[in-house]
């Protein structure tokens, strides 16, 4: 749910700031991303004893150190007057996946069991942006099962081969024939 309202405000904010203008928020919502995750931050950002404002100013003056533009001084109002101040993860995931889009820059997650060495790395990285037509930033993740996965989840894809699956197909179509 929390992703659908992001997606809501960063489309809008989209619309009124350029590409550079969105760059620095996404800089500074990175930071609000961080600070999200620090207990304290969270209570004073969610607690319903301290003023609308007082949460803005604590925002913007004490994590931000006033260095942010101003339609994102007005982005963080709104989002401070309509309560969701509790978005900052979201939003910041949405703005560079939306970055990532404008730039045709997307990440990618392998997932092997064994890891590979960065010249095989770059090898498929640069396959798979050719096949897909954009730039891909691959990224290993190691994990216990035999077989080997890619995924770029902005656009969807999904490319796969295991040994397990492979056996069974292979054994199915030989019971087949028979």
């Amino acid at each position: 749910m929390k992703d659908l309202i992001a997606k809501r405000y960063i489309k809008a904010l989209a619309k009124t700031a350029s590409e550079a203008e969105l760059g620095e928020i996404a800089e500074s919502l990175g930071k609000l991303a961080g600070a999200y995750k620090v207990a304290k931050f969270r209570e004073i950002v969610e607690s319903p004893y301290v003023e609308q404002k007082k949460k803005t100013e604590f925002v913007l003056e004490n994590i931000l150190d006033n260095d942010f533009n101003a339609k994102f001084a007005n982005f963080i109002k709104i989002l401070a007057e309509h309560k969701r101040l509790d978005l900052f993860e979201e939003l910041y995931r949405e703005l560079t996946s939306y970055l990532a889009t404008l730039n045709k820059e997307y990440i990618a997650q392998l997932i092997v069991s064994e890891s590979y060495d960065e010249v095989k790395l770059k090898e498929i990285q640069d396959k798979f942006s050719k096949k897909l037509g954009v730039n891909l930033l691959l990224k290993q993740q190691i994990v216990a099962n035999a077989g080997i996965r890619l995924v770029v989840e902005d656009l969807g894809v999904e490319v796969s081969f295991s040994q397990e699956k492979f056996a069974s197909d292979l054994r199915n179509h030989i019971l087949k024939a028979f």
